[in-house]
């Protein structure tokens, strides 16, 4: 049938089964939900505190389902500050530590529990 009347498959499974509007309006409400969430945190909640949120405000959608409509809407989570490096890498090795730690007769003790 479909090709008689030159339509894909797809096309005409839409076409006879189009979308239900209430499921759209639900959809339509719950991405401004993720909005206020994602906003309200200033844009520091990722998929699993906007769900959080949605759960606490007595919303009943998956954690994948808000983060696919997270993505949809380009909604991505920043920190607040940016990351700062602690660790001193300036440094010298002190002498006696490394030295002693290569020269330790490691290679003998696994030989030797290998052995028996």
């Amino acid at each position: 049938m479909c090709k008689v009347l030159q339509v894909s498959v797809s096309g005409y499974y839409k076409w006879l089964c189009p979308k239900n509007p209430q499921k759209e309006a639900y959809k339509q409400e719950m991405k401004q939900k993720i909005c206020q969430s994602f906003h309200e945190s200033l844009g520091t909640y990722g998929s699993p505190r906007v769900y959080q949120d949605l759960l606490d405000w007595g919303y009943q959608v998956s954690q994948k389902t808000v983060g696919r409509w997270m993505k949809e809407m380009e909604l991505k989570a920043t920190p607040l500050e940016a990351f700062m490096v602690t660790t001193e890498s300036d440094h010298e090795l002190p002498e006696g530590q490394f030295s002693t730690f290569m020269t330790a007769p490691f290679p003998l003790l696994v030989i030797a529990f290998f052995i028996h």
